[in-house]
């Protein structure tokens, strides 16, 4: 296993694929919760119809004390489609290479390799969750020097609770993407229905929710409500992620639904992959 677990963080450390995700994902935080915000706000004219107390409000969202929920809520919206894109890709790749079953051929087992991918990827977003909290830091920084404003950073503790959580909701939606190219044996139809589900289905439940009772009750099981509501227990999410429609889930619940989730995926990839041919 700790073979396996090598050989697949030095494959993901050279495949290009793995570095273009997390530019991606760095870019949209300087983007979109960041650099528009920003911009927007202060360029806004007066009579834009802005009351100063909602300008000022933005304006300390985006201070190191607001950098948690700015910087979770992308998590949870683009930075969910990114991970299940790198756990497609790193489990799929192997299947439309034709390399799985040559591994096979050698000494490691089917339980070993798997597991060894899995954890190659649990510390790739480990790594990368560090790197955009540290991007996020970074912005939130300039916006303060920007503005004159306070810098007061969350503490250690609220930083490794924002830290965990940022990582569960990767993992989670990596372990989701890992299942679909399991079931699919390849990249493509994983990363598309995948997408799909993400984008169009979590939508209309959350478009829905507000209108039926019993699509409220389903949407606060689905992952992508939990990692939003996740991100907003760390404080007031940006203007440009304002949550999902309905009553929020408590934490406790986020963190359980999200965990299931990730432990199904993992669980049913590994009876396909135990149980079915592999070419």
């Amino acid at each position: 296993m700790l073979a396996s677990f090598a050989a697949e963080l030095l494959k993901l450390k050279k495949r290009p694929a793995a570095w273009v995700v997390a530019l991606v994902f760095a870019l949209c935080i300087v983007l979109f919760s960041y650099l528009f915000v920003y911009a927007f706000t202060v360029n806004a004219p007066e009579d834009s119809g802005v009351p100063s107390e909602a300008r000022d409000s933005i304006l300390r969202s985006l201070l190191p004390e607001g950098m948690l929920p700015s910087v979770l809520a992308g998590f949870a919206n683009f930075g969910s489609a990114l991970a299940l894109i790198l756990g497609a890709l790193s489990v799929g790749s192997e299947y439309g290479w034709a390399t799985l079953k040559v591994i096979l051929t050698q000494r490691p087992g089917r339980y070993s390799i798997f597991l060894g991918m899995t954890l190659a990827l649990a510390l790739n977003l480990l790594i990368l969750t560090i790197a955009i909290i540290a991007v996020g830091a970074l912005c939130s920084y300039i916006v303060a020097v920007l503005e004159d404003g306070s810098i007061e950073w969350p503490s250690a503790g609220g930083l490794l609770k924002g830290l965990g959580a940022g990582w569960l909701i990767l993992v989670a939606f990596a372990a989701m993407g890992v299942f679909l190219a399991t079931l699919f044996r390849g990249t493509a139809l994983a990363i598309g229905l995948g997408l799909v589900y993400l984008l169009v289905l979590e939508s209309l439940f959350a478009a829905l929710s507000s209108q039926s009772e019993t699509v409220e009750h389903v949407s606060k099981w689905l992952p992508f409500k939990n990692s939003v509501d996740l991100a907003g227990s760390f404080g007031d999410l940006p203007v440009t992620f304002g949550g999902t429609p309905g009553d929020a889930v408590e934490p406790s619940q986020a963190i359980l639904v999200l965990v299931l989730y990730t432990v199904a995926f993992l669980g049913l990839a590994t009876l396909l992959l135990r149980s079915r041919d592999v070419a």
